[in-house]
């Protein structure tokens, strides 16, 4: 949201250019829950003196360092929007930034976002540096492409966007605001839930309040994600790290874990990273609540949607669960949601004992639609003697002393959170079909207790 994954990008030496619209920038209003907004500015910020003033042209470039030869050939497309058309309830923001291409290339381009305006040309010297990209495409198309924007979205207000391209050493163009085809124009577009009393998506229904406890069960302690950043002192997010089981290097990056429009999101993306001695392909987050919250019994439940759909998500493993404080035997988890073409329908619930291993699961099949298709609620109730299990409701496991020999040993003593996006490993690693970035998204955690 507003303090969220910013870049310092204003004027960058030499000339600055200023290529605002004069007045009001119109709003386009879509169906009920969209809209879509034109530039207000753009510009090519450019290391090369001959560039010139780049505020009027119909053309936007980017380029990598040592650009065609040019040890000083760097060039940055900025675009700069007014967002003025959002209801004042509008909640879970989501953007995408759209540029129009002429052609085709095998470029890699990452968007950042930055606060002022779209601004500097000339002989700037030293590319700049910028903190946490948005996201990311590994390839430029003929045509629209887009970017997903939606951490650095917060509400109304003016909004700048630089595109870097990191990679194929020739300019790519883009049309610029002044382009005569209207339809070639930058564009974002914003889609969006509102509050209660006002209505929401069929597909995002309203969450319930937290103050709606469950029968018998008194809340304890809830993360309901209504910031612009983490709440550091509910959870830890581990970094520079890795397990032997996962193909992901495991960051606190914002480009991995961030919160945002009511909702916490933790991110697989598909890039080359280094974490200890680890050289690896994926990057991934993974949140904890050792030494900030623990807990012996009580109904432990999630309201997510998972990145693993059909088609698109092998290899792709978020996940919900607890583990003792002392670090010994015992595992509970309240939901696995594995992706690829044999797991994407089934939520998984299981205990283990160790890591022999010596466990119990079940794999629950949604009678229709599956985890990626909406947000669905996860929960695990556990008293003394038995564990249960719930999906949307719905009661589809059980454990207790008479199915599991072990139940007292393990689970009669403190257990923390985790919340963790595995990246392969078991049940498979990604593949050419496997979508990336790939989105966690978390509405809420929280924790009742007898």
């Amino acid at each position: 949201m507003a303090g969220t994954r910013r870049s310092a990008y204003l004027a960058i030496g030499g000339t600055a250019l200023a290529a605002v619209l004069a007045g009001a920038v119109p709003l386009l209003a879509d169906d009920e829950g969209s809209v879509t907004v034109r530039a207000s500015a753009d510009t090519t910020v450019t290391a090369v003196r001959q560039d010139g003033d780049n505020g009027t042209k119909t053309t936007l470039a980017t380029c990598p360092e040592l650009c065609e030869g040019n040890p000083a050939g760097w060039r940055d497309a900025v675009i700069e929007f007014a967002v003025s058309g959002l209801p004042a309830n509008a909640t879970r923001i989501r953007a995408r930034l759209r540029l129009h291409s002429w052609a085709d290339a095998p470029a890699r381009t990452e968007v950042f976002g930055a606060a002022g305006g779209a601004r500097g040309s000339g002989d700037t010297g030293d590319r700049p540096a910028l903190d946490g990209p948005l996201d990311r495409n590994a390839t430029v198309r003929e045509g629209g492409n887009e970017w997903d924007v939606s951490a650095a979205l917060a509400g109304n207000g003016t909004y700048t966007f630089t595109v870097r391209q990191e990679s194929h050493h020739s300019r790519i163009y883009w049309a610029s605001r002044e382009n005569r085809d209207e339809a070639l124009r930058p564009r974002l577009t914003l889609t969006y839930d509102t509050s209660p009393g006002g209505t929401r998506s069929p597909s995002r229904p309203a969450s319930p309040s937290p103050s709606a406890s469950p029968p018998g069960w008194r809340l304890v302690w809830s993360d309901e994600f209504d910031g612009s950043t983490l709440d550091r002192t509910r959870w830890n997010a581990r970094n520079d790290a890795w397990v032997d089981y996962d193909r992901a290097c495991i960051t606190d990056r914002d480009r991995n874990v961030f919160v945002g429009g009511g909702l916490l999101t933790l991110r697989a993306r598909a890039e080359s990273f280094s974490c200890g001695s680890q050289r690896r392909d994926y990057t991934t987050a993974y949140l904890d609540t050792v030494g900030t919250a623990s807990f012996t019994y009580g109904r432990f439940e999630i309201r997510a949607k998972s990145p693993t759909g059909p088609g698109n998500s092998t290899g792709l493993w978020p996940a919900f669960w607890l583990r003792p404080d002392d670090g010994g035997n015992g595992e509970i988890d309240v939901v696995e949601l594995a992706g690829g073409d044999e797991y994407h329908r089934a939520a998984t619930q299981a205990i283990f004992y160790d890591y022999t291993p010596v466990k119990q699961d079940n794999r629950y099949a949604f009678p229709s639609g599956h985890p990626a298709d909406g947000f669905h609620t996860y929960a695990a109730e556990w008293e003394p003697g038995v564990l249960r299990w719930y999906v949307d409701g719905r009661q589809v496991w059980q454990r207790d002393r008479g199915s599991t020999p072990w139940f007292d040993e393990v689970f009669q003593r403190p257990y923390h959170l985790r919340l963790n996006f595995q990246v392969g490993g078991w049940l498979g690693d990604p593949d050419d079909s496997t979508a990336f970035p790939a989105d966690f998204r978390v509405d809420y955690v929280r924790v009742w207790q007898r």
